[in-house]
């Protein structure tokens, strides 16, 4: 009898490998062990070589549900003899070499115990196994053991200590194992950071008795502290946002179950589907005409059409949940602008501001994340990602790249997210928020930091955004000046191209490809600001074939915070026009704007969310912004209103390469002075760019369609584009990442993809801009 090897990588640690090799072990009657290294999972035992095969094969066909396989091997190795099957000390000595475990929600069977009278985890808040828990956000090294999170100080009890080394037990080997003998110890502090109690009944009483007296709590959940409080009470959610400082941005709303949130809400097989998988996003669901639980819908989400509803996804939280039996508002327990708070000493500091109480316990978290948010679209049912987070970051799997080099590349400013190409391995940060403040650039820095210590990862190549002012190329280009390596520009547009190519595997496609890439902001080749653009790839090179036309960029930033002055700068050339939207003016406002407009403007911008803003305030649905997006938002929700059926349209025509709005402009105006249904006005629009991407499309004569940027979060668009577009070419969006700003690294790194196997294709260099 030979011995073996076996060698398997991939994302294979935290997702109960080990238990199921002992097991699978144990009915083929193998002998020998199985142990964590830094690159995998590593397997020793004697066998013929028909049992090596049938052992082999059956391991690598039927792994663990969470476990995703990518490498694997077998071969004969030394002679060993074991009398047993068994798992061994784990082996750090290599770079790491594998996927990291998400965080993974409560399962079934975890989720049954804790409602059950007669189990030992009954109503435990912490209770874990195989196949759920914490994983990424509390790895502080690899591999995944249990000295190597947060859980290292935790010790077990005597009777966990016996789940642990059951092969037959469902926590047989599981690192992140407690019960209420050996509990996590839990903390309630009142808002001024003061104790009131240490044992999880009182604490669970308490912070029931205070959500039934319309008080807010801040409860610690996987990536950091959530803020809850009654979703059907005026009072608490008026309370919430006046604490908050967040007059409008919509909330989202955790239901104990899918029952009671069907009462409330319209949910599609693939919404359900989301809801109770293993990651638990929030998705955004349709509202029913009359919410029967007692929600108040438009104080949780003003002047919309849809709400973020979730699960809970931890026992803690289901507890809860379910003891109060309403709906909850859960909302990232962070200040206005920063990023979610993760730690109890910082939640004892800062969030006294915002809760009343506070409900803290002893497992730290490491990685913060905020809880990742998906749509659906109504007709199609096209997933779109919004916030890629907690139970996706940070694998990207499989990866499409095929490059020589270890490569960083650092993003966007807006909706951040960084993306590491380690070998064959590639990551994507969670979502890392808008980098305008110190706490959020600290906290991508923090980020970028432990996850390259985690992987002992070292880049030979910083990529940047070619935007002179974002923090993040600044901050790559230190990086790069420190260990002097080379830091490359690259268009935003062209990142957001190549990403949605390579999520579609069209990177290495023969046929040309039209990309529609419409975002808020991006800098543009020329200097100005794009974002109403239309890339072709053709025979590996990127060029702009058409765009939006520009109109002014006025006043830098803050047009984009106040969709009026985006208004203004449509209507600049009909006075007639303007004076229809002067009531969103003061008179000095008025006088500021008439100069401004008589002076050169140097700065202009092609940007479809600019154009999208300007259009709500024309209908008069919103002035100012008061969070990222919301124009667009409330657009999107007046024309869902109209009839799905009616194809009204305005004409947008093409001047050479330039997209002529102003036309629509002129014709919306109109049907507004005509008395025109506001919501049928809106739904004209979004149709009208629905055709006017058909149009462009037909003359460019290129039959594979690739969309990308913030725009096509929006699922009315997409639906459109679908209904009108779907016969006659192939449309391609994104599938594991979000079309905003968070696959920018993404895109970064597919754009040098590209470009290596166009040098390649034509044997010259390519332009890029190094610094």
């Amino acid at each position: 009898m030979n011995t073996w090897h076996i060698h398997i990588g991939g994302l294979v640690q935290g997702v109960g490998f080990r238990p199921y090799v002992c097991r699978m072990a144990g009915a083929l009657g193998i002998k020998g062990c199985v142990s964590n290294g830094n690159d995998g999972v590593h397997i020793l035992f004697n066998a013929t070589g028909e049992q090596a095969t049938g052992f082999y094969n059956k391991l690598v066909s039927s792994p663990p549900a969470n476990a995703i396989i990518r490498t694997h091997h077998c071969e004969r190795a030394h002679s060993q003899k074991f009398d047993d099957f068994s798992i061994q000390a784990s082996d750090s000595t290599a770079k790491p070499d594998m996927l990291l475990a998400p965080d993974i929600a409560i399962c079934h069977q975890c989720l049954h115990e804790i409602q059950d009278p007669g189990s030992n985890r009954f109503q435990y808040p912490f209770t874990t196994c195989l196949e759920c828990g914490p994983r990424y956000s509390i790895i502080s090294d690899l591999p995944y053991d249990r000295e190597n999170t947060t859980m290292a100080e935790l010790k077990m009890c005597a009777c966990c200590h016996t789940e642990y080394n059951d092969i037959n037990n469902r926590r047989h080997y599981s690192q992140t194992n407690s019960c209420p003998y050996c509990s996590i110890p839990i903390h309630l502090f009142d808002n001024q950071g003061i104790a009131i109690c240490h044992d999880t009944e009182c604490a669970m009483v308490l912070v029931h008795q205070a959500l039934q007296e319309g008080k807010i709590v801040a409860v610690k959940g996987i990536g950091g502290y959530l803020l809850l409080c009654d979703a059907t009470r005026q009072h608490s959610i008026r309370t919430l946002r006046e604490r908050k400082h967040r007059p409008a941005k919509p909330f989202a709303v955790m239901y104990p179950s899918l029952a009671m949130m069907e009462k409330d809400l319209i949910i599609t097989g693939k919404e359900k589907e989301a809801l109770t998988g293993k990651v638990s996003p929030i998705v955004l669901c349709k509202l029913k005409q009359e919410p029967a639980t007692g929600l108040c819908a438009n104080a949780v989400a003003p002047g919309l059409d849809k709400i973020g509803a979730m699960l809970p996804y931890t026992p803690l939280l289901f507890l809860l949940s379910r003891r109060f039996a309403h709906p909850l508002i859960a909302t990232s327990g962070n200040l206005s602008g920063s990023p979610v708070i993760y730690t109890d000493e910082d939640a004892l500091i800062w969030l006294g501001e915002q809760a009343d109480l506070i409900l803290a316990f002893d497992r730290d978290i490491v990685t913060p994340q905020d809880d990742s948010v998906l749509q659906f679209s109504e007709r199609y049912g096209h997933r779109i990602v919004l916030r890629r987070s907690r139970g996706l970051a940070p694998n990207y799997y499989p990866s499409p790249f095929d490059i020589d080099n270890n490569i960083l590349a650092m993003g966007a400013d807006l909706k951040s997210s960084f993306a590491l190409l380690d070998d064959h391995n590639l990551y994507v940060s969670q979502y890392l928020g808008d980098q305008g403040s110190y706490d959020s650039q600290e906290s991508y820095k923090n980020t970028l930091r432990h996850l390259s210590a985690l992987l002992h990862f070292k880049p030979g190549h910083i990529l940047i955004d070619n935007h002179p002012d974002y923090f993040v190329s600044k901050a790559g280009k230190d990086i790069g000046e420190e260990l002097k390596i080379p830091v490359s520009g690259i268009q935003h547009h062209k990142a957001h191209f190549c990403a949605v190519l390579a999520e579609n595997d069209l990177l290495h496609d023969e046929e040309n490809v039209l990309g529609v890439i419409w975002d808020g902001t991006g800098y543009g080749d020329d200097q100005q600001i794009w974002g109403g653009e239309f890339l072709l790839l053709e025979d590996g090179d990127i060029s702009r074939y058409m765009h939006l036309d520009y109109f002014p960029q006025l006043l830098g930033d803050k047009m984009s915070k106040e969709p009026r002055i985006s208004a203004v700068s449509l209507l600049r050339n009909n006075m007639d026009h303007l004076m229809l939207i002067r009531d969103q003016f003061s008179i000095e406002e008025r006088e500021f704007y008439l100069k401004l407009l008589n002076q050169q403007q140097h700065l202009l911008t092609s940007s479809a969310g600019r154009l999208l803003d300007g259009i709500a305030s024309i209908l008069g649905i919103l002035s100012f912004n008061t969070y990222e997006g919301e124009a667009a938002m409330k657009l999107e929700a007046a024309a869902r209103k109209c009839d799905r059926s009616l194809f009204d349209h305005y004409a947008i025509p093409v001047n050479k390469n330039r997209l002529n709005w102003s036309t629509m402009i002129d014709a919306i105006m109109a049907d507004k002075k005509e008395g025109l249904a506001i919501p049928l006005i809106a739904r004209k629009v979004f149709v009208s760019l629905a055709m006017l991407i058909r149009n462009v499309a037909i003359r460019s004569g290129v039959k594979k369609i690739a969309f990308g940027g913030g725009v096509f979060q929006n699922a009315l668009l997409v639906d459109l584009i679908a209904e009108l577009m779907q016969e006659e070419f192939e449309l391609y969006f994104h599938k594991q990442l979000s079309p905003n700003d968070e696959c920018i690294g993404f895109g970064q790194i597919a754009y040098i993809q590209l470009m290596k196997q166009y040098e390649k294709k034509n044997s010259q260099q390519t332009e890029m801009i190094h610094y």
